[in-house]
């Protein structure tokens, strides 16, 4: 039976439960509204944890700056009337008039979020389109170039062959979202997401799915805002997170974000030199968590690339140094409040860059974690893929992780 109706905050039930109402609810406002299908029933839903962790969603619900109508997959709905669409993945790839009526969505500027574990080629193929790309403010002259998340032109460069390599663009994400929209704060949103019990790894819900969908919606209505009072904001058009759940309570997750460089005062006829500034933020929701163990990978992919340098090397207090040599030129300092270990494998028979950062509380929202690495590159394809991965402990043996990967493609 299809599901028809509102999800809007009901303060009246149990804490911040979900209750499903009539469509009339939904009046033509500036808030954001949401279409999330689902098969499952979402009625007088209570999922909302205790520990914060979704605090700031929750008000906007209450406020109704969010409004979300939940309907089953197979329910026909006017997609046009909304700001944001979210399905799984596997509906719309069985639905050839589905897919239709969301790539006329994307191209009418609505963000589209396919849900369910699927790659960035899967999403670009249901959505009829090349790539998904971020324009990011990069190289010396602070031009503007666009950036694309997975290989559309593979036949550009071979890929290196190596011990233990996996091809990163088959990498599969919980959730997938983009916008085609120019005055969107962020165009592109992806989501991985762990989930546990005691036993190991066990499935995510929709409720997870839509929880995560509806924190990155009031992120980018904060963003938005933010933009308008012209205050200091993160300057990117992505939203790059990993989660970490724990009995589908969250508990830990790594938000990050990346720069791509181009050198242009250079020379070289063989090469172009290209580095990346990799920032991340570790944060935990509950007092009985912690984030122990951070690994950082950047890997070049391609054949003929070359590893020059990365940066920050071994060290285990403040002020942590980034130096890269010439042609980069590039020094500087910043500081941790933990000083945690960091330990640097630097593989030039591979092309890869590893470092491996250790403390009992590595989690904060105030300070960021700052990894570069520098290349030579072939051709007019750069090329670097990047992992992360955070551990988080409560107690002895309780251990929760979230790990992304991330490519990073720029044709030039």
């Amino acid at each position: 039976m299809a599901l028809v109706g509102i999800l809007t905050s009901a303060i009246t039930l149990s804490p911040y439960s979900i209750n499903l109402q009539s469509k009339s609810v939904l009046a033509k406002s500036e808030s954001k509204e949401l279409l999330f299908a689902s098969r499952n029933n979402l009625e007088n839903l209570d999922f909302w944890s205790d520990n914060g962790a979704f605090d700031n969603v929750k008000q906007a619900l209450k406020d109704k700056k969010i409004i979300i109508k939940s309907i089953h997959p197979e329910e026909k709905e006017d997609v046009s009337e909304f700001n944001s669409i979210a399905y799984n993945y596997k509906d719309v790839k069985g639905d050839k008039k589905l897919q239709e009526s969301l790539q006329t969505a994307l191209s009418d500027g609505k963000k589209v979020f396919l849900y369910g574990g699927l790659t960035v080629e899967e999403y670009c193929e249901l959505l009829g389109i090349e790539n998904i790309y971020s324009k990011i403010e990069s190289s010396d002259s602070k031009e503007t170039i666009k950036v694309s998340f997975h290989d559309s032109k593979k036949e550009k460069k071979k890929l290196k062959e190596k011990e233990g390599s996996y091809n990163i663009s088959d990498n599969i994400h919980e959730i997938i979202g983009y916008t085609l929209d120019k005055d969107a704060s962020y165009k592109v949103f992806i989501s991985d997401i762990n989930n546990y019990d005691d036993k190991g790894k066990i499935d995510l819900t929709d409720e997870i799915y839509l929880k995560e969908i509806l924190e990155h919606e009031n992120k980018d209505i904060e963003k938005s805002n933010m933009s308008l009072a012209s205050a200091k904001i993160v300057d990117s058009e992505y939203d790059i997170i990993a989660n970490a759940y724990y009995l589908n309570d969250k508990v830990g997750s790594i938000n990050s974000q990346w720069k791509l460089y181009k050198v242009t005062d250079e020379s070289d006829s063989d090469y172009d030199f290209f580095y990346v500034k990799d920032t991340s933020t570790i944060e935990t929701y509950s007092w009985s968590w912690d984030a122990e163990r951070f690994s950082v990978k950047h890997d070049l992919p391609f054949d003929g690339d070359q590893l020059d340098d990365a940066s920050p090397n071994d060290t285990s207090s403040n002020p942590y140094s980034i130096s890269l040599s010439f042609p980069f030129n590039i020094s500087y300092t910043y500081t941790l409040d933990s000083e945690p270990d960091i330990d640097l494998t630097l593989n030039k028979t591979y092309d890869y860059a590893k470092w491996i950062v250790r403390d009992n509380q590595l989690e904060s929202d105030q300070y960021d974690y700052e990894f570069v690495t520098a290349w030579a590159s072939t051709g007019s394809y750069a090329a670097i893929d990047i992992d992360h991965t955070v551990n988080f402990y409560s107690g002895i043996d309780v251990e929760a992780d979230a790990d992304h990967s991330i490519t990073v493609r720029y044709d030039y």
